[in-house]
C-alpha cells in the first residue's frame, strides 16, 4: 500500500542521515567548545546551577504567544495576521486570534496549523475535530513542521474513528485502538497508525522542530515504533540540547517550576503573591540579605518571581550598597551580559572587584571570565589570573567556576589538558543542576573522553538538558496557565505535544487530566461511540485488507471511563520512566478491573491455549503473549512430568516444547477487552512501588499508599497468601515513610492484627492466627477476613459451650469495657450540662450588668 511505500523511504533517508551525522558526532573537534567556549558558557549559565533540578529550563516571559513565536519564529515575521493572531492568544483573546487566522492568505500554512489547534481545543470557536484536522493535515502537506509534529503526536493517541474523518473509512480500516495500549506503554494501533505517527515525526524532525527531534529521540531509546538504538536516540536529542545549551551561554534564562497536577505539591518553592508581597516589602526596607535573594530571584525568574531585570537591578542595588558580596557579583553579570542594561565589562570588572573582596565565590568566576577575554578597555587578558580565579570559584563551591575550570581542562587552555579532571570538575557542577555542564558530560560520555563510553548516560543527559529548553518551557507554562484558568482540554493538548516529546511530568499531568474526565474531548468527540477493535495480522479470507471486526459498545463509555483508558497509555510510559505515583495508578487499575487488556486468540486446531495477561502492565503485544506463552509452557511441561523435572532428552518434553511453540505460530488475531480485576498484576505494582527510595516529599505520600496497600493485600490474603507478620512490617513502613500523612487508616490495621494475634493465643482452636486456617488466600478472599471463620456458627456453639476458662474472662472483660464506657459517656453527659448551664448563667449576669450600666 501506498503508506507501506512511504514509510520504507523515510526509514531508508533516516538510517542514510544517521549515519552521516554519526560520523560527525563523534568526532571529537565537533563536540568541543569552540576556544575555551565554556568559560563564556559557565558564565552564563548561572541559572543552570541557581535554579536546580527543580526547574525544567529558561524562557522568557512565558505565554501562548511566546509559544508561537517558537513553534514558527519566521511565521510572526513574514506574516501581520500571524503576528497578530500570536499577540492575541498571549492576551489570551482566542477569538480575535482566530478571526486573524482566518483572514491569512491559503497559502500561508504556519495559520491553518494554528488555527486547528484552536478548533481542536475549542478556544476562540467551536470545537470542531473534522476541520481541525483538515487544516492541520493541509499544513503538514505544504512543509509546516509544528503541525507534522501535531499529527505525528495525534496518530499516536488517536481513535480510528477520529481519524477517519480525515482520512476516509477506506484508508483507516483496521486503525487506532482505543487509548493506544501496550504493554510497554506504547501503542498497539495498527501498523498505518504507527507508521504515520512516526512519518509526521520524522518530517517534522528533519526541519529541526524540537519537539520532534526529542519524540525521535525518545522513541528511539525506548524501542517505540522504531528500532531501538541509543545511538540514533543521542543524534536526535543533540541537536535540541546544543541549542539549549547556547541559550544558557547567552543569558541567564528563566526557568519553569515542574507541578504534578492532583498531588499537593507543598513542596514546590514557589511562592504564593501574598509571601512574593511580604519579602519585597522586607528588601525595601532595607534587609540586604533579602533584597540580595529577592533581586537574584527577579534576575533569574524562579520560586514564584517572574523575571525582571528592571526590578533585579532595583534590589540588587539595595543591597549592594551594604556590599554585599553576592548583589555585587550579580550585577557584574548582568552588567557582563547586558541583561537589562547596556553591556559594560569595565563597570561589571569593577563591580566583580568588590565582590571578590568580600570573598563570593561567584565574583571570582567572573573576573576569572573577564581576565579571560579581557574587558577591551583597561583591563587586558591574562589567562594565568583567569585559571587562578576560575580554580578559586570552583574550590568556594560555585557550579559556574567549576564549569569553566573543566573547560579549561578539557580544551587545554591555560592549563595541562587532562580529560579526567574536565569529567571530575563536570561532574560536580552536574550534581549542582548545571544545565550546560550536563551538556558537556553528555558529549565526553559519547566520546569516551575521560571516562568509558556509555550511550545511555549521554542520552539520559541530553534529554534532561533538552527539556530544559525554550521550546518545553514555553508550552509547561502555557499548559499550567490553562489549567489555573480551567481550560483544560487546552491544557491537555499541550500536554500531550510533551508528552509524545518523553516528557515524563507531561505525560502523568496527561494522565490526571484524562482520568477525571476534564479533556476527554480532545480525543472522544462522542464517548459513547467508542468501540473495542479487535486487530488481524494477516488479512482475512477473502479480502484484499488487513481485516478487522468490532464488538459492540462496551459498558465503560461514560467519559471517566473512556478517560482512564486513554490515559493508561500515558500512565504505562510514565511508570516506565520511573514514576512512582503512575505505578501506583497502574496498580490500582490492576486491582480494579479498569482499562484495557489485550488478549490474543490460538487457531482451534490447538486447542484452549488461553494468552493472559502475565507482565506487570495492563495490556499486551505479541512479544507479551510470547511470555503468557512461555508460562503455558511451564504449565504443560509440569503436567507432563508428573510434577517431576524432565531430563534435557525427554522426549515427551520436546513433543510438548512443539506443540506449543506451533500453537504459538498460528497466533494472529489480537483484540482489546475490558481488564479483568487482577490482584497479582496489581500486588506486583504496590509491591515495586513500596520498595521505591523517597527523593522527594511528593513522592512520600504515594510511596506510603503502596505500603499500605500491600500490607492490606498480605493482611486478608487478596492475591497472595495471608502474612500478618508481613502485613505489620508494610503497616509499619507507611508510617515511616509519610509520618506526616493519614495515618488512621493504619492505625485501625495494626489494632486489628494485635485483635488478631490476641485471638490466636486465646483460641487456638479455631485455626486463627498467623497464617493459620482461618485465613482464606488467593483472589477469593477479596471478600472474607479474618472473622469470617470466629463468627461461624461452629465458633460461635464452641463459645456459648464455655469449654474453656479463657471464655468466660473474655466475656468479662468485654463486659467490663462496655460498662465503663457506658459510664463514661454518662458522665460527660452530665459534665456537658453543666456546662452549658454555667455559660446560660454567665450571659444572664452579664445581660444584667449592662442594663444595669444603662
Amino acid at each position: 500500500m501506498w503508506w507501506w511505500c512511504l514509510f520504507a523511504s523515510a526509514l531508508l533517508l533516516m538510517l542514510l542521515w544517521n549515519s552521516l551525522a554519526l560520523l560527525q558526532v563523534l568526532l571529537p573537534s565537533d563536540l568541543l567548545f569552540d576556544g575555551l567556549g565554556g568559560a563564556a558558557a559557565g558564565s552564563a549559565a548561572m541559572a543552570g546551577s541557581s535554579s536546580g533540578a527543580d526547574a525544567s529550563g529558561p524562557g522568557v516571559e512565558r505565554s501562548a504567544g511566546s509559544r508561537a513565536s517558537e513553534d514558527w519564529p519566521d511565521a510572526i515575521a513574514s506574516s501581520e495576521a500571524f503576528a497578530a493572531a500570536a499577540a492575541a492568544i498571549e492576551e489570551k483573546n482566542f477569538h480575535e486570534a482566530f478571526l486573524q487566522l482566518s483572514s491569512c492568505g491559503q497559502d500561508f500554512a504556519a495559520c491553518d496549523a494554528l488555527r486547528g489547534e484552536l478548533l481542536l481545543i475549542g478556544e476562540g470557536t467551536e470545537r470542531n475535530h473534522t476541520e481541525a484536522l483538515r487544516l492541520l493535515n493541509s499544513a503538514a502537506q505544504r512543509g509546516d513542521a509544528s503541525a507534522q509534529f501535531s499529527l505525528g503526536a495525534l496518530h499516536a493517541n488517536a481513535k480510528s474513528q477520529t481519524l477517519r474523518e480525515l482520512h476516509g473509512d477506506e484508508e483507516v480500516d483496521g486503525a487506532g485502538s482505543a487509548g493506544g495500549l501496550s504493554s510497554a506503554g506504547w501503542s498497539i494501533q495498527s501498523d498505518q497508525e504507527e507508521h504515520l505517527s512516526v512519518l509526521q515525526l520524522y518530517a517534522a524532525s528533519l526541519s529541526s522542530h524540537p519537539g520532534a527531534q526529542m519524540a525521535m529521540g525518545y522513541r528511539h531509546l525506548q524501542g517505540h515504533g522504531v528500532p531501538k538504538s541509543c545511538s540514533t536516540a543521542a543524534l536526535n536529542y543533540i541537536e535540541v540540547a546544543r541549542r539549549v545549551a547556547d541559550v544558557y551561554t547567552a543569558g541567564m534564562p528563566q526557568a519553569v517550576e515542574l507541578v504534578r497536577l492532583g498531588l499537593d505539591n507543598s513542596d514546590t518553592k514557589a511562592m504564593s503573591p501574598s509571601e512574593v508581597s511580604v519579602f519585597v516589602e522586607i528588601a525595601l526596607a532595607g534587609d540586604a540579605e533579602v533584597a540580595a535573594a529577592v533581586g537574584k530571584r527577579y534576575l533569574l525568574g524562579i520560586d514564584g518571581f517572574r523575571q525582571s531585570y528592571g526590578l533585579a537591578a532595583r534590589h540588587l542595588l539595595k543591597a549592594a550598597e551594604k556590599s554585599h558580596g553576592a548583589a555585587l557579583a550579580l550585577l557584574g553579570y548582568m552588567y557582563c551580559l547586558g541583561l537589562g542594561v547596556e553591556r559594560n565589562l569595565e563597570v561589571a570588572y569593577s563591580y566583580f572587584v568588590a565582590s571578590v573582596a568580600q570573598g563570593d565565590a561567584l565574583g571570582h568566576n567572573g573576573l576569572g571570565y573577564i581576565y579571560f577575554h579581557g574587558s577591551g578597555g583597561v583591563q587586558k587578558q591574562d589567562l594565568q589570573q583567569a585559571v587562578l580565579h576560575f580554580n578559586a570559584s570552583a574550590h568556594g563551591n560555585n557550579a559556574d567556576g567549576m564549569f569553566n575550570l573543566a573547560s579549561l581542562y578539557l580544551t587545554g587552555v591555560g592549563v595541562p589538558q587532562s580529560f579526567q579532571r574536565a569529567a571530575w570538575w563536570f561532574t560536580l557542577a552536574l550534581d549542582r543542576g548545571h544545565t550546560p555542564a550536563a551538556y558537556a558530560l553528555a558529549v565526553m560520555q559519547l566520546n569516551g573522553l575521560g571516562t568509558v563510553r556509555n550511550c545511555k548516560i549521554a542520552v539520559d543527559l541530553l534529554k534532561r538538558v533538552a527539556e530544559r529548553g525554550n521550546w518545553v518551557s514555553q508550552q509547561l507554562q502555557e499548559a499550567y496557565d490553562h489549567h489555573r484558568a480551567g481550560r483544560h482540554v487546552a491544557a491537555a493538548w499541550l500536554f500531550l505535544r510533551l508528552a509524545e516529546a518523553g516528557h515524563e511530568v507531561a505525560q502523568m499531568n496527561l494522565a490526571h487530566l484524562l482520568e477525571t474526565g476534564a479533556a476527554t474531548a480532545l480525543f472522544a468527540p462522542a464517548a459513547a461511540a467508542v468501540d473495542v477493535v479487535a486487530f488481524s495480522s494477516s488479512p482475512a479470507e477473502g479480502s484484499s485488507e488487513t481485516g478487522t471486526k468490532e464488538t459492540p459498545a462496551p459498558p465503560f463509555a461514560e467519559a471517566r471511563s473512556w478517560g482512564r483508558v486513554q490515559a493508561q497509555r500515558h500512565l504505562e510510559l510514565s511508570a516506565e520512566q520511573g514514576n512512582v505515583l503512575a505505578d501506583l495508578r497502574l496498580g490500582d487499575y490492576a486491582y480494579y478491573g479498569w482499562g484495557l487488556r489485550l488478549r490474543g486468540k490460538i487457531d482451534e486446531d490447538h486447542g484452549d491455549l488461553d494468552l493472559r495477561e502475565a507482565a506487570p502492565t495492563t495490556t499486551a503485544t505479541a512479544g507479551a503473549a510470547g511470555e503468557d506463552a512461555a508460562k503455558e509452557l511451564e504449565k504443560r511441561l509440569e503436567g507432563a512430568g508428573g510434577g517431576v523435572e524432565l531430563d534435557e532428552n525427554d522426549d515427551e518434553e520436546d513433543d510438548v516444547i512443539e506443540d506449543v511453540l506451533d500453537a504459538l505460530s498460528s497466533l494472529n488475531d489480537f483484540e482489546l477487552v475490558q481488564q479483568e480485576a487482577d490482584y497479582s498484576l496489581a500486588l506486583a505494582r504496590y509491591q515495586r512501588t513500596a520498595s521505591v527510595q523517597v527523593t522527594g516529599e511528593w513522592m512520600q505520600p504515594c510511596v506510603a499508599r503502596a505500603n499500605f496497600n500491600v500490607g492490606f493485600m498480605h493482611h486478608f490474603g487478596i492475591g497472595t497468601d495471608p502474612d500478618p507478620a508481613l502485613a505489620r512490617r508494610y503497616y509499619n513502613r507507611c508510617l515511616e515513610v509519610d509520618p506526616v500523612g493519614v495515618q488512621a487508616p493504619v492505625t485501625m490495621m495494626l489494632a486489628l492484627l494485635s485483635i488478631q494475634a490476641a485471638l490466636s493465643v486465646l483460641f487456638p482452636v479455631f485455626g486463627i492466627g498467623h497464617g493459620g486456617s482461618g485465613l482464606a488466600s488467593g483472589s477469593s478472599a477479596a471478600g472474607a477476613d479474618m472473622f469470617s471463620f470466629f463468627f461461624s456458627s461452629s465458633s460461635v456453639s464452641a463459645l456459648l459451650a464455655g469449654e474453656d476458662l479463657r471464655v468466660h474472662l473474655l466475656i468479662v472483660n468485654v463486659a467490663a469495657l462496655l460498662i465503663l464506657l457506658a459510664v463514661r459517656a454518662h458522665f460527660r453527659r452530665v459534665g456537658a450540662s453543666q456546662r452549658r448551664a454555667q455559660r446560660q448563667q454567665q450571659q444572664q449576669q452579664q445581660q444584667q450588668q449592662q442594663q444595669q450600666q444603662q
